[in-house]
């Protein structure tokens, strides 16, 4: 953070403090659901490939 510029440090602050004053986040019992697997996937130590990383960050052009 501190290597970037202040109007971007600036518009990261208030992303931030946006996200606080929302406070929590209720998610659907979809979303819980998949949150779940998604630890359970972590917890066994199943991860995307790099190869499968640079594919989607290469679909949205990142």
């Amino acid at each position: 953070m501190r290597d970037l510029p202040d109007d971007a440090q600036d518009a990261v602050a208030r992303m931030v403090l946006d996200l606080v004053a929302e406070g929590p986040v209720e998610l659907t019992a979809e979303e819980a659901a998949s949150f779940e697997e998604s630890l359970a996937q972590a917890e066994r130590g199943e991860f995307a490939s790099d190869e499968a990383v640079r594919a989607i960050w290469a679909k949205h052009g990142l």
